[in-house]
């Protein structure tokens, strides 16, 4: 999943091989810095494509400390459920 969220990241910012870049320690809005819009952009695309659900009631900005923070908060995500 880390490597996925890396992936994601470079798409968002259009920063080509921004994702080798990155270390699993990177800090998402330090050291990658998304803007508001980029971050929002960012979340929506986590969700359709790892297929999960944020519950943003629950995200603390300390799962944005490191890209594997966030990858063990999404892993206890629940799955997105398709339309019925």
């Amino acid at each position: 999943m880390i490597e996925q969220i890396k992936l994601i990241l470079e798409e968002v910012r259009g920063v080509p091989g921004l994702s080798t870049q990155l270390s699993d320690t990177a800090n998402i809005i330090e050291d990658v810095g998304l803007d508001s819009l980029e971050m929002l952009t960012f979340m929506l695309t986590l969700e359709q494509r790892l297929g999960v659900r944020i519950d943003f009631e629950r995200m603390a900005f300390s799962h944005l400390q490191s890209i594997r923070s966030l990858s063990e908060f999404l892993s206890a995500a629940d799955p997105l459920k398709a339309d019925a």
